[in-house]
């Protein structure tokens, strides 16, 4: 290590302890204390005093204080780095929870469909349910008219809806609305099967061909009087009009069925109702007989 001066580990500057001359030796030489005797000597150590001082003090101040230290650069990077890292770390952090929100609101909706689906399909499975109550119902039904009608008609079903049809050759003699013997052997079958449907409305509808209805015929004029024979006045008999219209033979024959099931069985009138469709219904353009019926229409009774 250099004697002029020597760098402390701080970076200061040291300068080596001039060598001071030792008390009591006689062959240096001492420095007067008065007098202007050997003042040349005493002015030149003082001038190197001062110079030293002041070398010291321009190296303190003028020189480094501190020399650079390779670790706090790689202390600063670190620092640097962790800043970036949790910058990063915020910035997934705050997508996470935008997504964990958008998440839980597709949840929530999700769930809400699947329990808006789970009633719907509640609800289906109970219409199913009875749906096929009413279809066994039905059938039931169908099937104890149809022993009733025994071949005399036919039953068609629409929805909840029974429709019976008789023609009405089975019921009536041609254009009148009497019932014939075989027509209330089949309305008595056919009331027992009604009455067991309480539940169900009963609405006759009488339909007709559109052959309008004959006209009566005027009553033959008596015999002329024999050869001296007093005249006598013949009874004049005006023809009678039974239908004008198929309307009112439809109408009649309607009547005469609710009347029937009233009146002889004793079904509860409420229930019963009549409708005259004329020729305005038909079932056939080229069998007209087919379109000369009555029509015995089974729906549900109207909630109150």
């Amino acid at each position: 290590m250099s004697k002029r001066r020597e760098k402390s580990d701080s970076g200061m500057l040291v300068y080596p302890k001039l060598p001071m001359p030792k008390p009591g030796r006689e062959s240096e030489p001492k420095f007067p204390t008065h007098g202007r005797s050997g003042g040349g000597g005493g002015r030149t150590l003082l001038f190197a005093a001062v110079a030293l001082l002041a070398g010291a003090i321009g190296g303190f101040f003028g020189g480094p204080r501190f020399m650079p230290d390779p670790r706090i650069d790689e202390a600063v990077t670190r620092v640097a780095a962790a800043d970036g890292e949790l910058k990063r770390s915020k910035d997934t952090a705050t997508k996470l929870e935008a997504d964990i929100t958008q998440l839980t609101a597709d949840k929530q909706a999700i769930e809400t469909r699947l329990a808006d689906a789970e009633k719907i399909k509640e609800t289906l499975a109970s219409k199913s349910a009875e749906a096929q109550k009413k279809a066994k119902e039905a059938e039931a039904v169908e099937k104890k008219l149809k022993a009733a009608l025994d071949r005399n008609g036919t039953i068609t079903t629409e929805g909840e809806q029974i429709r019976i049809s008789i023609t009405d050759k089975v019921l009536f003699k041609p254009n009148d609305d009497a019932l014939t013997a075989t027509g209330t052997k089949v309305l008595d079958k056919l009331a027992g099967a009604l009455k067991d449907l309480a539940s169900k409305q009963i609405l006759v509808e009488g339909h007709t061909d559109d052959q309008p209805p004959p006209k009566p015929t005027a009553p033959k004029p008596p015999p002329p009087p024999k050869k001296g024979a007093k005249p006598v006045a013949a009874a004049v008999v005006a023809p009678v009009e039974t239908f004008a219209t198929n309307w009112e033979l439809a109408s009649a024959r309607a009547l005469a069925v609710v009347h029937y099931l009233q009146d002889i069985h004793k079904i509860d009138p409420t229930r019963l109702g009549a409708l005259a469709l004329g020729q305005y219904r038909p079932v056939s353009k080229t069998n007209k007989a087919a379109n000369r019926r009555i029509e015995i229409v089974l729906s549900p009774k109207p909630k109150k």
